[in-house]
């Protein structure tokens, strides 16, 4: 879907998709044609000039081997916060692991985020 100017969230969405597709090393082209779509597609999703539908983001976050929450990670609603992380994880460790990534600065999570895809 186009948009005429792009949402601050699409942005971010967008963004995200091109961190984590760069940090795998993974090139636009090789991503459209995982996708079925041209590179220049992708780079619209990017930038967050065409909104990505949820069934897309699903599959991109298949192909990047990440959880479809990162792309949300830092988008709020009304309340704040996306959902709360009691839903989200599945034991007390995981919890905490979860609050204290989300009190930290963009930077330092950008930097635990790589240090994961290290592994």
């Amino acid at each position: 879907m186009q948009t005429k100017n792009p949402h601050s969230n699409d942005i971010s969405i967008g963004r995200k998709i091109r961190f984590r597709r760069k940090m795998l090393k993974i090139s636009q082209k090789e991503l459209g044609h995982r996708l079925g779509i041209t590179f220049q597609q992708v780079q619209k999703y990017e930038k967050g000039l065409n909104r990505v539908g949820a069934g897309r983001l699903q599959e991109i976050a298949d192909i990047l081997d990440i959880s479809i929450f990162f792309f949300y990670a830092d988008i709020s609603t009304k309340e704040h916060i996306l959902l709360p992380y009691e839903e989200m994880t599945s034991n007390q460790e995981e919890h905490i692991l979860l609050k204290s990534f989300r009190e930290l600065k963009p930077k330092q999570q950008k930097a635990i985020l790589c240090l994961i895809a290290e592994r």
